[in-house]
């Protein structure tokens, strides 16, 4: 079943499209002043509804969030039930009515839909609705060549992930500092992403993955281009864009967050790693993906799907995995991450068991006998 009747468009460019157009309405965000003023606001208790019900940021994310949702659909009608996301395009604004995100059919439609929440702010409001509508295609030598996408593709049996903008606390600051590491930032834009991904709905398995760096190349003060990642793992076609040397077979290293177990990183000491710690769910599996670290734990529950179906995509076209923590640990064996859609009321979009992600599955044996140490 194609995309369309016709000859589809190729969906990996589509989404690497999107996710560059995404980069460029987050980009918007922080050059322009109204944006970023509204960006940066802090707001709390009875102020924080004062204008709408949900903080800049998430209207950021729901626009970011509702365009991928509009063009993919748009392209392939077959896919536009199972694209889902992080948020609601729900909104209060400070009259208390309720307004609905939503792209129009013209720029002209999108930016009054925008005003109707940013009041007072159309200027904000009309500077990203034409970033919505703007025709992008991005292109740069590092993203190597795009592959034709098997015939036999069904679109019907795919759905989507998308975090709109991972690390928004960094997103918002801005501050960058670095880790012991060269190249590996803690905190800052660079560990803000875009991530896109697709899996099998019959059986949850990650198959397409996009991830973008939006701030990844600074070309000059407060001007940025993105760096772009992709990963195409199916039966009938393995390829990606990511042909990165280790950083050194001598060391091992790994990436946490500053909150992880101070037990976990004493395994981790114990076997000969050294750490690195980061923002960002996607920042960090970006690492293992680029082979900069050999592998990045997660102990607690607190990632969700939206925050690791582009990696794992990616990971697998790799030869690597992102792994469910806790079930792997207690079954003494690699249990990959699966996307099937379970009752709503469930919290199964939330990677409640943690997650272990690595390049090379070779590492897992070892690091599981050891986690599972009284």
């Amino acid at each position: 079943m194609s995309a369309d009747e016709g000859s589809e468009p190729n969906l990996l460019r589509v989404l690497i499209n999107c996710a560059e157009k995404a980069a460029n309405i987050s980009r918007t965000c922080r050059s322009n002043e109204e944006l970023l003023a509204l960006l940066v606001q802090e707001k709390s208790g009875v102020e924080a509804n004062a204008r709408f019900d949900h903080d800049f940021k998430t209207l950021a994310d729901v626009l970011i969030q509702e365009t991928i949702k509009h063009e993919v659909g748009g392209l392939f009608p077959a896919m536009q039930e199972s694209i889902l996301g992080e948020e609601s395009p729900n909104f209060t604004n400070k009259l208390g009515e309720s307004v609905t995100i939503a792209v129009g059919a013209d720029e002209q439609e999108t930016a009054a839909c925008l005003e109707a929440v940013l009041s007072g702010y159309e200027g904000a409001a009309r500077a990203l609705a034409s970033d919505v509508h703007r025709v992008v295609t991005f292109a740069s030598e590092k993203l190597g060549e795009i592959p034709d996408l098997p015939e036999e593709l069904d679109y019907a049996n795919l759905g989507i992930w998308i975090d709109p903008i991972d690390a928004t606390a960094e997103y918002i600051s801005g501050d960058t500092m670095f880790t012991d590491f060269p190249g590996i930032t803690s905190t800052g834009l660079d560990c803000v992403t875009v991530l896109i991904g697709v899996y099998e709905r019959d059986t949850g398995v990650p198959v397409i993955g996009v991830v973008a760096q939006p701030f990844g190349e600074k070309l000059e003060e407060n001007v940025y281009s993105s760096s772009m990642f992709w990963g195409v793992c199916l039966p009938a076609l393995q390829a990606h864009n990511c042909n990165f040397e280790a950083r050194d077979e001598n060391r091992r290293l790994g990436i946490f967050s500053s909150s992880e177990q101070s037990d976990i990183l004493q395994r981790f000491l114990d076997l000969g790693y050294e750490f690195a710690f980061s923002a960002g769910a996607g920042h960090k599996a970006l690492k293992v993906i680029t082979h900069e670290v050999d592998v990045y734990l997660l102990s607690k529950g607190s990632t969700f799907k939206w925050d690791t179906c582009a990696p794992q995509a990616i990971l697998r076209a790799l030869g690597g995995q992102v792994l469910d923590y806790a079930a792997s640990v207690a079954e003494q064996k690699a249990l990959p991450l699966t996307y099937l859609v379970e009752d709503s009321d469930s919290d199964w979009k939330r990677n409640a068991g943690g997650i272990i992600a690595v390049r090379n599955v070779d590492v897992v044996e070892e690091l599981l006998a050891k986690l599972a140490d009284q």
